[in-house]
């Protein structure tokens, strides 16, 4: 990372409040990353004004390590297409019958398994947030990777879920066995609305993640993650095949990156699979993405501003995405991949 000075001359530098509500801006540094250029502020009075945040720096200086290695320090992840189409809820629905997606013609619908605690209590739980995002991208890796549909947790979780910057203390175990109980428990149903000619009809299927599963949990909340060893989960049979049919592979770097928010996840998934099989330019509405983003949100600039926001870092690990937002959506144009198909391998 190279930081250089640069001047502009100014005749009569503007006052603090003309600079505040005129929104004069001199340009104090250019810092060049991997052939991307960000630009800084400074006011007149030499009170420099960063353009992008900590966090954004974080993500340019992941970006060019993957520009500056394209085969990537570690093996690749791998999402089921399934959630590249569609996606979980980014947090709890709460205590309603069922929680719908769409995707154009394809609706999701889940509805809460039930889960049973400690004290022998049952009550109704959906897969929420962050967790369940890895632990889908964990359960899709290991299949392929194994080619099996009985997966073992043990050291193998702890270390995926540890090289995505969650820690491995007992509480964070807890977590992910919780988060892997209710997508264990969780009922899913798939329907694609169909037309031909004079007629519509309904192609649908009801799935589970899992047909099996053995969770073991600690007593003691504090106690190291070790004790998850033992613990199974057996992919059902649908979701197995499903995966193995047409994974879609993702930079390991890149999901450690854009950890913290669920929408992020789901537009690097989202984007690196469009990306893929797209031929020639096309729009995806506001519409047609807050169904399929923006469940969550009732005003629809709260949606467009947190979608463009977490567009642009996932574009910052992506840079050869190309994209446009516009009034009516996001202008989606044929794309080198994130991942050529030479280099795809599991971890």
């Amino acid at each position: 990372m190279h930081v250089e000075k640069l001047r502009h001359p100014q005749p009569k530098p503007p006052s603090r409040r003309q600079w505040q509500n005129d929104g004069y801006k001199h340009l104090f540094a250019v810092i060049v990353v991997s052939e991307r250029l960000v630009t800084y502020m400074t006011t007149p009075a030499e009170e420099p004004v960063a353009l992008i945040s900590e966090r954004e720096l974080r993500l340019l200086n992941v970006g060019a390590g993957l520009e500056l290695s394209p085969d990537g320090s570690q093996p690749l992840s791998y999402s089921a297409r399934l959630w590249a189409q569609l996606s979980l809820p980014y947090r709890d629905p709460g205590p309603v019958p069922e929680w719908v997606r769409r995707n154009n013609s394809i609706t999701l619908s889940i509805s809460p398994g039930m889960t049973t605690a400690k004290d022998g209590s049952r009550r109704p739980a959906y897969p929420f947030g962050v967790i369940p995002r890895y632990l889908m991208t964990w359960m899709t890796t290991e299949a392929v990777r194994t080619g099996s549909r009985q997966l073992h947790l043990g050291p193998s979780l702890s270390k995926f879920l540890r090289s995505l910057g969650m820690n491995s203390s007992g509480a964070s175990s807890a977590r992910a066995l919780d988060q892997l109980h209710r997508l264990a428990v969780a009922n899913m149903n798939i329907e694609d609305l169909r037309t031909s000619g004079d007629r519509w009809g309904i192609a649908g299927a009801n799935f589970n993640v899992a047909s099996r599963y053995e969770l073991w949990f600690s007593k003691d909340p504090a106690k190291a993650p070790s004790d998850i060893l033992g613990s199974t989960i057996t992919l059902s049979e649908d979701f197995y095949r499903s995966v193995l049919e047409a994974p879609v592979p993702l930079r390991p770097e890149a999901l450690r990156a854009l950890s913290g928010s669920p929408m992020r996840l789901d537009l690097y998934v989202w984007l690196v699979y469009r990306l893929k099989y797209l031929e020639r330019p096309t729009t995806v509405s506001w519409g047609q993405l807050a169904g399929q983003f923006g469940a969550d949100y009732k005003v629809k600039r709260q949606f467009k501003a947190a979608f463009e926001k977490n567009l642009r870092e996932v574009l910052v690990l992506y840079p050869q995405a190309k994209t446009l937002v516009t009034e009516t959506g996001i202008r989606l144009l044929p794309s080198a991949e994130h991942i050529p198909d030479r280099k795809l391998r599991a971890i």
